[in-house]
């Protein structure tokens, strides 16, 4: 039998020893367990989304719900696991539509060969696991899903819809107006009211004036209407539009002169 201080450090050490089993037990529980799609894997591979696209160790699809959001489905088609890195901007753009442009996208102009269903955009800097960070995670040869919440691109042409198929793309294939990536990426990380956004997607995307969608009209089946945006949100829009102008000149900005670091200098001959 042991009794006293002797006994005391007995079952001290004793505590001890299964504190310390316990805690290897569940970090080895932790290390071996499958991680959950969507979750970072430390261990992984770190692939941006279009390159691995164009790879083909993803396959991405966009399925629309509307103009104002969609499923992206992500199927990794290795035997490895891959941390997706998520774009911070990109467009939603149907498949017939880029057919019938001949594969040009767009331009600075924003017009494109669609003449059917909208354009969408969207960003994807608030996605993923691990508290967002625009990273997705997945197995081995596993398919992961999540919503997005996007904006229309092509004011008056007909709402995007499950049965239309559409690819998502590099948003700068799409459209190369000043202000729309801002737009789409701060949408993307939860900065901005949807609707505001859209206003403000309008303007910049497709030259509307603030009059214009002031004065726009929801019209419902029963003959009534109303406004489409009401006075907050085009006020929202306004001030979304002039931030996202004033981010897009910075970066040009900030291009242009890393471009100019990286060029070299030749001199005459």
């Amino acid at each position: 039998m042991i009794s006293g201080q002797n006994g005391r450090w007995a079952c001290a050490g004793s505590l001890m020893a299964m504190v310390l089993l316990a805690t290897t037990v569940l970090a080895a529980e932790k290390h071996s367990r499958p991680a959950k799609i969507g979750e970072y894997i430390p261990d992984a591979q770190t692939v941006e989304m279009f390159s691995a696209i164009e790879k083909g160790d993803i396959a991405v699809k966009l399925i629309p719900k509307d103009s104002t959001q969609s499923n992206v489905v992500i199927e990794n088609k290795t035997d490895r696991p891959l941390n997706v890195k998520l774009p911070s901007a990109f467009a939603g753009v149907p498949v017939l539509a880029q057919a019938a442009a001949g594969g040009a996208g767009r331009g600075r102009s924003g017009s494109s060969g669609n003449s059917g269903n909208q354009g969408t955009g969207g960003g994807m800097g608030g996605m993923g696991g691990m508290g967002g960070g625009g990273m997705f995670s997945l197995p081995p040869e596993s398919v992961g899903k999540f919503k997005v919440e996007t904006v229309c691109l092509d004011h008056g042409k007909a709402e995007p819809r499950a049965a239309v198929p559409y690819e998502i793309k590099p948003l700068e294939s799409y459209t190369a107006k000043p202000g729309v990536r801002e737009v789409c990426q701060m949408l993307g990380d939860g900065k901005l009211n949807r609707r505001a956004a859209q206003a403000a997607a309008w303007h910049l995307n497709n030259d509307m004036s603030w009059e214009q969608l002031a004065a726009k009209r929801l019209r419902h089946a029963n003959g009534t209407s109303e406004p489409y945006f009401t006075a907050q949100e085009i006020q929202g829009g306004i001030q979304i539009a002039t931030t996202a102008s004033a981010m897009a000149k910075q970066r040009e900005s900030t291009e242009k002169k890393s471009h100019s670091r990286t060029t070299p200098v030749t001199s005459g001959s």
